[in-house]
């Protein structure tokens, strides 16, 4: 069961890697139109850096929730490399139980915080602040499902129901 639910987990990310990689192409065809007509016609569209900076927000917080799901984040281990495997894992399971708190704390803050931006209107694109700032607590609500399936394959190591090797591997 770990094994499928994990499986779907790296599918969910590498779709939304997908999709990151179609925002930074957005965000750099957006960019280049700005640098051709202001250098070339002497006119810049209103709404480009506006737009990429609300995509930069977006790639930022799904890219964040990617590099989770992979363990990919620096991170500094010079006492934990320095223990066993078992030790290892269990001050892997700790510190994502940290994560997992605070994660939970910026969901539901941020959920709070976009919903309370839905009145302001940007000013160039004139959208809703709303939608830049639910990459927020939808990349907060994938961290914690990334979060959850790693201490799901930990715990399921702790008990001696999967083989141990390195945490950042489960």
């Amino acid at each position: 069961m770990y094994e499928r639910v994990r499986d779907a987990t790296d599918r969910l990310c590498r779709a939304i890697e997908i999709l990151c990689n179609l925002i930074l192409a957005v965000m750099t065809a957006v960019i280049a139109v700005l640098i051709i007509s202001r250098n070339l016609v002497g006119f810049s569209f209103s709404w480009s850096e506006e737009l990429t900076r609300f995509l930069l927000v977006w790639l930022s917080m799904l890219g964040a929730a990617v590099l989770l799901g992979r363990d990919d984040h620096i991170s500094l281990n010079l006492l934990q490399d320095r223990l066993g495997p078992k030790a290892q894992l269990v001050i892997s399971f700790l510190l994502r139980l940290l994560v997992l708190a605070f994660l939970v704390i910026l969901a539901q803050q941020s959920w709070t915080a976009a919903l309370a931006r839905q009145v302001t209107h940007a000013p160039a694109l004139g959208i809703s602040l709303f939608w830049p700032y639910l990459a927020i607590p939808v990349a907060a609500v994938l961290m914690i499902l990334v979060t959850l399936v790693s201490l799901w394959g930990e715990t399921l190591q702790l008990l001696g129901r999967r083989p141990l090797h390195n945490p950042g591997a489960v």
